[in-house]
């Protein structure tokens, strides 16, 4: 199968290593083709088929980017959309509108999406690989966080930490998490909004004790607390959080009996090989089903309901950043109402 991948380049080795052609697109410069601002949708599909690849899948996975390539609702191959950071951004619900299938990774967002015109399907986050797991005796770090101390999203992180710090040792880093997490016997985790986010199975990988938060989006679905992750901690609750890591830490045997289950968890469901197999086997469904023939016969339909979408981020953006921005997105909601050009090319 031919995977254009957009935006997030997090599953692209998984489809690689299954067999799949990937040509990546988005801002990161170890992408295929990099690009630096907005492109239309259909002409950059052009430009990719004149290199001879010509697309199975349009697979455009969340990196908490706003909506760079207007038209991806025109492509004429299967689309699909992986949305990730819906808490801080939810223009997703409206912008599903204009892929074939979405996946959502916080389950509690699920009866948010457009279920009656998009197949819409629960995929939560996951570990890249499973990473060497030294024994838990060998691990220098007691209990560590890694991850941004102060983030915009995020004003509960910095007080909790200081909060924990200050009732227990830890290690606060930001960075690369392997190393640190491979010497940690516990890894603090703390969302920016209840979330199961990666960190959960990244820890858990590299076979670490997960000291997670209570919050829905699945987690007593995804895992067992005192199973295969530690007790939970009600969000903010730093005591809580760190008389809980005291009592696993002074009980070695039961915590790597923890960190054990948990890292064979991941090996057996939660890494970026499950994911890819799982995003395959929709494509695979959606080609058989001709998919974007129906997405296509239902274009002004969706085009009035991403034109929301894009009012939306274009009303959010405003005061916050430089006008130009608010404006290219109310812009590009009024070009999509019924009066709107024939094709994104004309609107572009």
């Amino acid at each position: 199968m031919r995977i254009l991948n957009i935006d997030s380049m997090r599953l692209v080795p998984a489809f690689r290593a299954l067999g799949h052609e990937v040509l990546s697109v988005g801002y990161e410069k170890e992408c295929d083709i990099q690009i630096t601002s907005p492109r239309n949708a259909v002409s950059l599909y052009a430009q990719v088929c004149s290199t001879g690849f010509i697309p199975d899948c349009a697979f455009w996975c969340d990196a908490s980017n706003l909506p760079y390539l207007p038209g991806i609702e025109e492509l004429p191959c299967v689309t699909a959309f992986y949305s990730i950071d819906t808490y801080c951004h939810m223009w997703h619900f409206g912008f599903a509108n204009a892929f074939d299938a979405v996946f959502v990774a916080q389950k509690d967002h699920l009866p948010f999406f457009p279920k009656d015109t998009v197949l819409v399907r629960w995929l939560p986050l996951f570990a890249p690989a499973l990473e060497e797991s030294p024994p838990m005796e060998a691990r220098d770090i007691p209990v560590s966080f890694v991850g941004t101390r102060q983030h915009p999203n995020n004003p509960d992180r910095k007080p909790f930490l200081d909060g924990f710090r200050r009732a227990h040792p830890l290690v606060v880093y930001s960075g690369p998490y392997r190393d640190i997490f491979s010497r940690s016997r516990i890894v603090l985790n703390q969302t920016a909004c209840s979330e199961v986010n990666y960190r959960c199975f990244e820890a858990l990988s590299c076979g670490t004790g997960l000291l997670m938060e209570i919050c829905n989006h699945g987690l007593d679905e995804l895992f067992r607390p005192g199973e295969t992750i530690l007790p939970l901690y009600a969000r903010n609750n730093w005591a809580q959080a760190a008389g809980i890591a005291a009592n696993a830490l002074a009980v070695p045997e039961r915590l790597a009996e923890i960190a054990a289950n948990g890292r064979d968890l991941v090996a057996r469901y939660h890494l970026a090989r499950h994911r890819a197999e799982e995003v395959g086997a929709i494509f695979a469904r959606l080609l058989a089903e001709k998919a974007p023939m129906r997405r296509l016969r239902q274009l002004e339909t969706r085009r009035e309901l991403l034109s929301a979408a894009y009012a939306m981020i274009g009303a959010g953006l405003t005061g916050r950043l430089p006008e130009s921005y608010s404006k290219h997105y109310f812009a590009m909601s009024g070009k999509l109402t019924p009066d709107a050009p024939d094709t994104a090319e004309d609107a572009a």
